[in-house]
This record gives structure tokens, C-alpha cells and sequence, in this order.
């Protein structure tokens, strides 16, 4: 009987995912149309839906962005186009309109210069998806351990010795394709970052509404958040400043 049911309970799933995928294409399909009807808010809410059935993509959140952009709703421009940046940072399409949103900001926030080198690492790291370095990792594990069969069973001495260092060169290639793709991947997963939503926010000392304003921040502001204690949390901004605010007026990216 127990066998009967885990049997119904595939073929119902094998049913169900094909029917979900119809519908959000279904759903995709009267999203873009709303969109170039210029019914944004209709456009908006077709493409929640798709977001809501637990889909994700960087165009999906990409055409959220767009369509709220188009109510000038800022905010939640910006919290989408920073998922979609998330998931597709080298995409220029994303990273221009996003920029366009962040001119309707009350706050112009100046980051801290970065030491070059990070941020040359962070250029790499972020010219690949996070599947992306991870065959890349996978194609160089495997060329690196073809060389070290050719270092084992190679004739010529000369051509075993090139192998061996040339199979060092490639793990630590690997290694590094695997560090970047964890990076992007820790990045995604915890989501350090959050949009404000309230309209102002006055940045505390303490994690209480009693403690002193140290500053103001409005809607539509970056912050990362450090660390959180009940309902506040200690935030950052891109220039160094920090103190603490209630997460309730920000959306985590």
C-alpha cells in the first residue's frame, strides 16, 4: 500500500510541475503584453504572481523593477533591479536602469574608496554566474587531473615534468573558480543588503527608540545589514556610517 502511494504521489508531482511551468508562461505571456499596453500595475501583479509561485530569475525581477519603475515606485525599483543585479551582475541592461532608479533617491551616499585589489576581485568574480564557475571548476578539476595521468604515464620526461606543474597551475585555477562561485553564492544566499521602504528613517545610537539620532535616511536607501537584535538591526551604509534601525522599514534584497 505504502508503495502504491509513493507511486500516485510522483505521477501527481510529474503532473503538477508541467502544469506550473504553463501557467507562469501563461502568466509571463499577459505580464508583457499588460507592460507594452502600458498597463504597468497589471504587469506589475502578473509578474508578482510568477515571483509568488516561487519562480526566480534575474529577467524576471528585471521586469519587476521595470514595471514599478513605471508606477515611480523607486523603492521597489530598486529592491528589484538589485535581486536581478544579484543574480546577473554583469547584465549592462540591469545595472544602467538600476542606476537611473538610485537618481530618484533623496540620499546621494558617497561608498568608501576600495583597496584596488578587491575590487579587481570582485570584478572577476562577478563576470560569471555562481553555476557559471561552478563547471567552470568542475572542466578544470577534470583537465587538471588528465594532466596528472599523463605526469603518471607519460613516456617523454620532459613532457611529464610540463604536466605536473601544468596540473598545479589548473588546480589552483580551480580552486580560485571554486572561491568565486561560493563567494556569489554565500552572497545570494544570506542577503546582507536591504532597501529601505520607509519614507524616513532616523538611524539610532541603541537599539531603541529611545536611543540618540545619529541620521537620516529616506526610502529607497541601500544599507547593509550587520547584525540584529529583536527588531533592530545594526545597518551600514556605503559610506562607513552605522547605527541602528527597525528591519520592519527595510526589505532585504
Amino acid at each position: 500500500m505504502t508503495r502504491k502511494y509513493i507511486l500516485l504521489s510522483l505521477m501527481i508531482c510529474g503532473t503538477l510541475l508541467p502544469l506550473k511551468a504553463y501557467h507562469a508562461d501563461s502568466l509571463w505571456v499577459q505580464a508583457s503584453d499588460a507592460y507594452i499596453q502600458t498597463r504597468y500595475q497589471d504587469a506589475y501583479d502578473l509578474y508578482k504572481s510568477i515571483h509568488d509561485s516561487g519562480l526566480e530569475s534575474a529577467m524576471l525581477y528585471y521586469n519587476l523593477g521595470n514595471s514599478a519603475f513605471k508606477m515611480q515606485q523607486y523603492a521597489y525599483a530598486i529592491l528589484w533591479f538589485e535581486r536581478a543585479k544579484l543574480l546577473d551582475p554583469k547584465n549592462m541592461d540591469i545595472t544602467h536602469n538600476l542606476d537611473l532608479a538610485n537618481q530618484f533617491c533623496l540620499d546621494k551616499i558617497t561608498p568608501i574608496p576600495q583597496f584596488f585589489l578587491h575590487t579587481w576581485l570582485r570584478t572577476v568574480r562577478d563576470a560569471l554566474s555562481a553555476n557559471s564557475w561552478a563547471w567552470s571548476t568542475l572542466c578544470l578539476l577534470t583537465l587538471s587531473c588528465l594532466l596528472l595521468l599523463t605526469f603518471f604515464f607519460g613516456r617523454s620526461r620532459t613532457g611529464r615534468r610540463w604536466a605536473f606543474y601544468g596540473s598545479l597551475f589548473v588546480l589552483l585555477l580551480a580552486i580560485g573558480a571554486f572561491s568565486f562561485g561560493w563567494s556569489q553564492k554565500q552572497q545570494i544566499e544570506h542577503r546582507a543588503h536591504a532597501i529601505v521602504f520607509a519614507p524616513v528613517v532616523s538611524v539610532k545610537s541603541a537599539p531603541d527608540r529611545q536611543g540618540k539620532d545619529l541620521f537620516i535616511i529616506h526610502e529607497g536607501t541601500k544599507v547593509r545589514i550587520l547584525e540584529q537584535m529583536g527588531a533592530w538591526g545594526r545597518i551600514e551604509l556605503a559610506d562607513g556610517r552605522q547605527g541602528w534601525m527597525e528591519i520592519g522599514q527595510a526589505e532585504r534584497i
